[in-house]
């Protein structure tokens, strides 16, 4: 064969190995992110919601928290016993450390003022602490409290876990609070409808927040029903002597009336359903 043809042939070759060799390259990246990504997402901890209480004959301490990766959120509320006391309510915000500790910040209104102060919680198994230290005013923030020394609070406080469920879709018992508040909401709107949101259970009491939607995505029979289903659903129901599903309270709203009217209406009912 002459050197020009061989010569040709060598180019040819090297020409189709190339695209060849890149395209290997590509795909083993491509696996190596997806394998990469993967594990970040089974290392990424389950978003947990949270509920501690503590309740004694002079106030009660009530704690929700929303732990994300190393990310706290939640609220925070004391309640004192006497008719006439005021109590403080407000919002946590902060970073999850190790050893189950938090550096938050809670800020709350109390007797009509806004004020917020540095705190430092302890997650352990079923309890929560909260940290008791010197606290100091901010310099650049009068209605701010800091911590004069975060790292050596005391833990006296302890709050207890509020055992809750919010259970999946298809499981029986989210089938069985379904079905208990479908009834009087499929009569109103003359259509079959669907359920979509979350459910919290807690004892004998449950709560659903979410949408209604008709069962074949068309508009209800009952027009009047359509803007209504802009709205979000709530519905707090209980189980009676026979383990059946009660619906107690239930509508649509665009705020937290409709809530604040089941609290009232149910003061038997456990306050992390409305949380």
């Amino acid at each position: 064969m002459p050197p020009k043809a061989l010569h040709s042939i060598k180019l040819t070759y090297a020409a189709i190995q190339l695209p060849l060799q890149l395209l290997l390259f590509m795909n083993n990246h491509a696996l190596l992110a997806l394998v990469l990504l993967l594990s970040i997402q089974e290392g990424r901890a389950e978003t947990q919601t949270l509920f501690f209480a503590k309740e004694t004959a002079k106030d009660s301490t009530r704690i929700s928290l929303i732990i994300e990766d190393d990310q706290v959120n939640g609220t925070q509320e004391w309640l004192p016993k006497q008719p006439d006391g005021h109590g403080a309510h407000g919002t946590i915000s902060g970073t999850l450390s190790g050893g189950g500790l938090m550096q938050v910040l809670f800020e709350y209104t109390i007797e009509g003022s806004e004020q917020s102060e540095e705190q430092v919680l302890k997650l352990e198994g079923d309890k929560l602490f909260i940290g008791e230290g010197q606290l100091k005013e901010d310099p650049k923030d009068s209605i701010r409290l800091n911590l004069q020394n975060p790292s050596k609070v005391a833990f006296k406080k302890v709050l207890k876990k509020i055992p809750v469920t919010e259970p999946k879709a298809g499981t029986p018992l989210r089938k069985a609070i379904m079905d208990a508040m479908r009834g009087p909401v499929v009569k109103q709107a003359g259509s079959p409808v669907l359920f979509t949101g979350n459910v919290r259970v807690s004892g004998a009491w449950t709560r659903f927040q979410g949408d209604v939607k008709t069962a074949d995505g068309k508009k209800p029979k009952n027009a009047d029903f359509s803007d209504l289903m802009e709205l979000d659903f709530f519905s707090l129901l209980k189980k009676n002597d026979d383990g059946a599903w009660e619906v107690m309270h239930q509508g649509f709203a665009g705020d937290a009336g409709l809530q604040d009217e089941a609290r009232e209406n149910n003061p038997e009912a456990p306050w992390v359903l409305f949380q």
